[in-house]
């Protein structure tokens, strides 16, 4: 009787110690707008740079983002939103802009990136609109199967000269 219970002891122990092995939990790589690229102001073509000569403004006010781990990587569906304000010297009716997408594997290692063109119309007498644009990536697993310093990045597609405007005013 005593070695059926030290037997049962002993399963009850190796039950609980898998039990006690939790999965490894893998979270989604951090997605978030660069700052300095997160904004952007779009001047008349040929005017200056004061507040009348503004054609439009536009940011990334958010990135949200779900990952699925698989065998080759991680599938990371996001969804970036995007808006844009008119300016006084709008005619055009519209926000072209790009934006971009980019993955970044340890500091400055960047291992993708990928540019994405908009258009944001002005409709009726709209000042102001936002989108969602929807993007799917794939990044594969990395050599040492680390995803820890993996970051997802994303911006406005901008001049050297507009992002010299972003670090000399607030933005919009």
């Amino acid at each position: 009787m005593r070695s059926h219970l030290l037997l049962a002891a002993a399963a009850t122990l190796a039950l609980s110690a898998c039990a006690s092995e939790k999965p490894v939990e893998r979270t989604c790589p951090p997605a978030a707008a660069v700052a300095g690229t997160e904004r952007m102001t779009s001047f008349r073509p040929g005017g200056g740079q004061d507040l009348t000569e503004v054609a439009f403004t536009a940011k990334v006010d958010s990135v949200e983002s779900v990952c699925r781990y698989g065998d080759e990587g991680v599938e990371v569906a996001m969804n970036v939103l995007l808006s844009a304000e008119r300016g006084p010297a709008d005619t055009a009716r519209e926000a072209t802009l790009q934006y971009f997408v980019a993955i970044e594997n340890g500091s400055a290692n960047f291992i993708a990136k990928e540019i994405y063109d908009v258009t944001l119309p002005f409709e009726g007498n709209r000042r102001r609109i936002g989108i969602v644009e929807e993007v799917d990536i794939t990044i594969p697993t990395p050599a040492d199967n680390d995803f820890s310093g993996v970051r997802i990045l994303v911006g406005l597609q901008i001049t050297p000269e507009q992002v010299e405007y972003n670090r000399r005013t607030k933005g919009p």
